[in-house]
C-alpha cells in the first residue's frame, strides 16, 4: 500500500481523536481582608484591614467592597489592559492609571519569570482558608509580586497556585496584607470584568 494510502487508512482513527484544548484560566470567587483598599475605604485607623470579596479570572480581578459609610464600589482590573476602573454603586466609573494585581503563581516556582534576581525561599507548608498551602518568601527585583509588592512572605494554594495571603511591600511605608479568608474556584461571567454600559437618562422617564 502506498504512504497516500495508510494514511487514509489511518485517517479515520486520526479524526476520532478530540483537539487538544488550552487550559481554562484559574477562576472563581474569594472572601478577602486587606489595608490596600484603604484609599478608596478611608477606613482608620491607618493600616486597617477592609472586607471585599474578589473575582478572578487569569489576569482579570474585579474587588468588591464598601467605604466608611457603606456605599457599594468595585474596583475592576481586566486582563492584557494598561488600566482598570472604579464603579460605583450607580454605574459611575473612574479611570485608574495602573491595571494589575497578581495573584496566582506556580506553587513550585513563584519566582520563574521574574527575573535573574528574584529570590523566593520556601518556608513550609501547611493549611490556609481550608486549603492545602505553601509559605514563601520572597525579594523581586520590580514591584510585580502579589498586589505589586517587591518583597514579603505569601502562601499560595498548593494545587492552583492562587495567592491565599501575603505580607509584603513595594518600597518605604505601609505594608501591604492580604488574607483569603475563603475561596471557591468556578466560571464567571464576562459581564464580571466588563465596563459598565452608560445609562441614557431618558430610560429612567
Amino acid at each position: 500500500m502506498s504512504r497516500l494510502g495508510v494514511f487514509a487508512a489511518l485517517l479515520p482513527t486520526l479524526l476520532a481523536f478530540p483537539a487538544v484544548q488550552a487550559a481554562e484560566p484559574l477562576s472563581g470567587t474569594a472572601s478577602v481582608l486587606t489595608n490596600q483598599l484603604s484609599a478608596f475605604t478611608r477606613t482608620r485607623p491607618r493600616g486597617a484591614m477592609d472586607e471585599a470579596t474578589v473575582f478572578f479570572r487569569g489576569d482579570a480581578v474585579r474587588i468588591q467592597f464598601r467605604d466608611n459609610t457603606g456605599k457599594a464600589y468595585a474596583l475592576v482590573l481586566p486582563a492584557g489592559k494598561a488600566a482598570g476602573w472604579i464603579e460605583d454603586e450607580h454605574g459611575g466609573v473612574l479611570p485608574l492609571p495602573s491595571g494589575r494585581w497578581p495573584l496566582h503563581a506556580d506553587p513550585g516556582q513563584p519566582c520563574a519569570g521574574q527575573g535573574l534576581f528574584a529570590d523566593c525561599q520556601r518556608m513550609g507548608e501547611g493549611v490556609y482558608a481550608g486549603r492545602n498551602a505553601r509559605q514563601w518568601r520572597y525579594r523581586l527585583a520590580n514591584p510585580t509580586g502579589p498586589g505589586m509588592t517587591r518583597q514579603g512572605r505569601m502562601w499560595l494554594d498548593e494545587e492552583t497556585g492562587f495567592v491565599l495571603g501575603y505580607e509584603g511591600d513595594a518600597s518605604a511605608g505601609l505594608g501591604k496584607r492580604w488574607q483569603v479568608r475563603s475561596v471557591r474556584y468556578e466560571p464567571l461571567p464576562d459581564a464580571l470584568f466588563e465596563r459598565p454600559v452608560p445609562t441614557d437618562p431618558a430610560d429612567s422617564r
